[in-house]
């Protein structure tokens, strides 16, 4: 599968109501202090809510979910995690990675805020997907792909989704 990127993914309501969930002050958030679990790039991490992991809902805001899941026609998920990367002085590069390796299954990432911070890929374009709200990209979970953080706004928020397509 070549990347699919897709604006205006959600009604607009819809959006809203995710949006202002992450954006709430009150929503948890964790650190995890490395981008890359395997990475040796001395990066100073990032913040994440876990929504559904380990085959389980691990969130009251995983329903809000559900108009993104059938937006994307997405089957068995993976994994569903929210991540918030803070404001760099300079862009800070993640490497490349994939997220898993099973066959056919699909990574989407979901863009709350407009920053310029962006997601690259690894293929033969350097594929630069920058962060808007409301817009997808969903491409094959093998394609190595990086986060570059922002410079220009203090959070960048994105939903990143693992899961087999119906």
């Amino acid at each position: 599968m070549q990347l699919k990127i897709f604006k205006g993914v959600l009604e607009q309501e819809q959006f809203k109501k995710i949006k202002q969930f992450f954006f709430d002050i009150n929503t948890s958030w964790f650190y995890q202090p490395k981008m890359i679990t395997k990475s040796s790039n001395d990066d100073r991490g990032f913040f994440s809510h876990a929504l559904f992991h380990d085959s389980r809902i691990t969130s009251n805001a995983f329903e809000l979910m559900s108009p993104l899941l059938d937006s994307i026609n997405a089957g068995p998920l993976i994994n569903i995690r929210a991540n918030l990367n803070v404001r760099y002085d300079k862009p800070q590069k993640s490497e490349f990675h994939n997220d898993y390796t099973y066959d056919e299954s699909l990574t989407a990432i979901y863009y709350l805020n407009k920053c310029n911070g962006y997601t690259e890929f690894d293929n033969d374009e350097k594929t630069k997907v920058y962060s808007e709200p409301n817009k997808i990209v969903i491409f094959n979970c093998k394609l190595k792909h990086r986060m570059v953080s922002q410079t220009d706004e203090n959070r960048r928020l994105v939903i990143n989704l693992n899961y087999f397509p119906k």
